[in-house]
């Protein structure tokens, strides 16, 4: 990566700002909130049959990197991205609030491909993931499968041999889940 991408100050506003796109280009007018209160970084506003509808989005932009962290697992995934986060983080969680993973590339462009979670659908996931910490904290293991290219939230850390509902959640349903805003 150019010093100068490493400069460019906080990747939160890269993400944001993709994200920005990406959902006006969905049908949906972005507004940036600036006060991160209750987990709300854009608001969304359209118009639908004469009824002006909301919704409420956070964004967290991560970085994949090639192959996965260990080795065993580069045999399963071409991608992966982790995000620690609080267990409890998306338990009080609200209809109207969902969250956009965006994910960029150290030598390439904002990936296409995002995730749209129903921060309820989220909170399922989180509970699902490998926890450090002693329990109060988890980890999100991101990846695209090899084979079918599908997407995969890993249920451990340690090694497995192959992706199948015990070692990973598939969250392929999320992939570009613009719908789910409907």
């Amino acid at each position: 990566m150019s010093v100068t991408k490493q400069k460019a100050g906080h990747l939160e506003v890269i993400g944001e700002t993709a994200a920005k796109l990406l959902l006006f280009q969905n049908g949906w007018n972005p507004y940036s909130r600036f006060l991160d209160v209750d987990k709300v970084d854009l608001l969304l506003r359209r118009r639908k049959k004469g009824k002006i509808e909301y919704r409420e989005i956070q964004v967290k932009y991560r970085r994949f990197y090639d192959n996965s962290p260990s080795s065993w697992a580069r045999k399963l995934f071409t991608t992966t991205l982790w995000y620690e986060v609080k267990s409890d983080e998306f338990a009080d969680h609200r209809s109207n609030l969902f969250v956009l993973f965006v994910f960029g590339h150290p030598n390439q462009r904002v990936e296409e491909d995002t995730l749209l979670f129903p921060s309820a659908d989220l909170h399922r996931i989180i509970q699902k993931s490998p926890s450090v910490k002693g329990g109060k904290r988890r980890v999100l293991y991101i990846s695209k499968a090899v084979e079918g290219a599908g997407w995969h939230v890993w249920r451990r850390r340690s090694k497995f041999p192959s992706i199948n509902s015990q070692t990973c959640l598939d969250v392929s349903k999320y992939l570009n889940n613009f719908k789910a805003l409907e």
